[in-house]
């Protein structure tokens, strides 16, 4: 018994050596793998986009960047990219905003400024399919302190951000603090972003709709799902009306056809009413206009061909009126044929 138990136990031990030596050995394999590398791997990766090869890297690298920099911008970070189903991942609480948007893929990284080492900017470039879903996020996002710029037809700044619409992509530039000196590499960074980033330009003609009377600037915006509380209600503009003192907004929506806006102009009178609303007869040349009273505003829905519009949040039935007719006038006036 004594020695079939030695001839067991030298077999363990012949075992345990053999199984340590191929450890060795494929250690030593990694080790030199991790200096040399293999042309013929290279060569594959060579034929990656700029994009994907970020992608598959598994170890930041300070030394790339997702775009060509100005001078005295260096990468701080390695780029981040992100697709529908982890956007959360990085903007956590809105992500719902640009997925109903169109959202196809962001691509974030952070640079810093070599002048001064304690200053860092992060950009963030949606890609937003086209120029109608970039134009909505846009405006969805617009910081009431934003100081309109001229480097796109929707561009602006805060104190310590820049934002635009490129083409089919929204930007954000984001900066570690707000001052005077992050004005001038924000602006750099979104220059060159124009300049190296081809996308087709995107012509917001809807914008045209709204009469320019009483309007208020910068307050043009679109809504891409679930506008004033209705899932029905998608792909709104609105803006923003200061008449007679108050506050109030006109809003439209292009359907696909007369029957399709009439019956969501119908459907949406319901959904108010619903909801406690009044429906109150009124004197309008617009035939189908329907006034309602909730939580002490006054709306007013109809439709003109394939157009569901209406005005919102009036103070007074005469304030809803008003705009209504010139919402109406100028929408027929550009769509004739109806």
């Amino acid at each position: 018994m004594i020695r079939e138990n030695k001839r067991i136990s030298n077999r363990q031990t012949f075992s345990s050596l053999a199984i340590l030596t191929v450890l060795v050995i494929i250690g030593v394999g990694v080790m030199v793998a991790q200096y040399h590398y293999n042309p013929a791997v290279l060569q594959k990766d060579a034929l990656l986009s700029t994009a994907d090869k970020i992608s598959r890297s598994s170890a930041p690298s300070a030394d790339k960047s997702f775009l060509p920099l100005p001078p005295g911008l260096v990468p701080l970070t390695d780029s981040e990219i992100f697709e529908t189903q982890n956007l959360s991942d990085k903007i956590n609480g809105k992500a719902e905003l640009y997925l109903a948007a169109g959202f196809a893929r962001l691509v974030s990284q952070r640079f810093k400024d070599e002048r001064a080492t304690d200053l860092w900017l992060e950009v963030f470039s949606y890609d937003m399919t086209n120029g109608h879903n970039a134009f909505s996020v846009f405006s969805a996002q617009r910081r009431e302190d934003g100081v309109s710029l001229d480097i796109t037809p929707h561009s602006y700044r805060t104190s310590n951000a820049l934002f635009l619409v490129h083409g089919s992509y929204y930007l954000e530039i984001i900066a570690s603090e707000a001052s005077e000196r992050v004005v001038e590499p924000m602006t750099l960074l979104a220059e060159q972003f124009i300049r190296n980033t081809r996308t087709e330009t995107a012509t917001i003609d809807e914008m045209e709709l709204f009469p320019q009377q009483d309007l208020v600037a910068d307050s043009i915006a679109l809504i891409s799902a679930d506008a004033f509380g209705y899932e029905s209600l998608d792909k709104v503009y609105t803006a923003e009306y200061e008449l007679e003192g108050a506050g109030l907004m006109a809003y439209f929506s292009r359907r696909e056809t007369t029957d399709d806006a009439k019956k969501l102009s119908t459907d949406y009178r319901n959904f108010l009413v619903n909801f406690g609303g009044q429906a109150i007869e009124t004197q309008l040349p617009i035939k189908n206009a329907q006034l309602i009273e909730i939580l002490d505003t006054y709306e007013i829905i109809f439709f003109y061909g394939a157009y569901m519009a209406g005005v919102r949040e009036a103070a007074t039935i005469d304030q809803a009126k008003k705009l209504v007719l010139r919402l109406y006038n100028r929408i027929k006036e550009v769509n004739p044929e109806y």
